[in-house]
């Protein structure tokens, strides 16, 4: 492990504070460093070709739009917590460089995290697909009318949901926006699905975890606007009649970790209670 990403937040001081101490830290021990933003990522993708391991320093935001860059490289991915919310960090400001320093010299391990992928249909065409780490949420537009979304899961019928949206979350993601919505928290190592909906009237089918290999479809029935967005990313307008396939990913993230697996649920809480 020579090539090392460093990726910051450019909004945050601390992130770029720490970021570029992190930076000159392994630059003194030899290591080649890439260190930049994500909109510097996408703007030069060959330097992910020779990456070994990306460190995001800030929130799950920064988290995620790392993963966007590593995953189609198949990069490990280290998460510093510098943000507000951090359930995916691994290291804080306080341990990042101890935790390094065990990373690079072996001591360090490996987790394979569930993805989702999304796909969106019109008129029997594919219009859009897209690979996330958190979710896939279908939700109205600005007017501030009710959507209505028939569910299929493996091609049956389960029931139609009148809400502000639907999504769909990987156990990555279930501490995230599934999490707000009433959704359970999966252990994050789970292949399982989650399909939670939002803010909806009258259901009664509030939340559901779903088997690893089960197939959600999402068909929009009514005529307001809609769109979909994967992470957080781009959002896509949905038309009537759309239809969302949302499915587990054949690609995985890859994350690096320091910390005893056996440390995970103890994490958890100090999170949920801001500790």
């Amino acid at each position: 492990m020579r090539q090392v990403g460093v990726l910051f937040n450019p909004f945050s001081e601390r992130s770029q504070r720490l970021s570029g101490e992190l930076a000159r830290w392994l630059r003194e021990r030899d290591y080649r460093v890439w260190h930049g933003t994500s909109e510097d990522g996408r703007e030069h993708p060959e330097v992910f070709q020779v990456m070994n391991l990306l460190i995001a320093l800030g929130g799950d935001g920064t988290a995620l739009r790392a993963a966007r860059l590593a995953i189609p490289y198949n990069i490990p991915i280290l998460m510093v917590g510098v943000g507000r919310l951090n359930f995916m960090a691994e290291l804080t400001e306080e341990t990042m460089l101890t935790g390094m320093a065990t990373l690079l010299a072996g001591r360090g391990w490996y987790e394979q995290r569930t993805l989702i992928r999304t796909t969106l249909m019109r008129n029997g065409q594919t219009m859009y697909t897209a690979v996330g780490l958190n979710e896939l949420v279908l939700s109205r537009g600005d007017v501030n009318r009710v959507l209505t979304l028939d569910v299929h899961i493996d091609g049956i019928p389960l029931t139609t949901y009148r809400s502000d949206g639907v999504l769909v979350a990987t156990a990555t993601g279930s501490t995230a926006y599934a999490l707000s919505a009433g959704g359970p928290i999966i252990d994050p190592r789970s292949k399982s699905l989650v399909l939670v909906p939002i803010a909806a009237h009258l259901t009664a089918v509030p939340s559901l975890v779903l088997h690893e290999d089960t197939v959600v479809t999402l068909t929009k029935r009514s005529h307001y606007e809609a769109a979909l967005s994967v992470d957080g990313g781009t959002s896509v307008p949905i038309q009537q009649h759309d239809v969302v396939q949302v499915r587990r990913s054949r690609q995985v993230c890859t994350l690096a970790r320091v910390q005893p697996p056996e440390e995970l649920y103890a994490s958890f809480v100090r999170r949920l209670r801001r500790e």
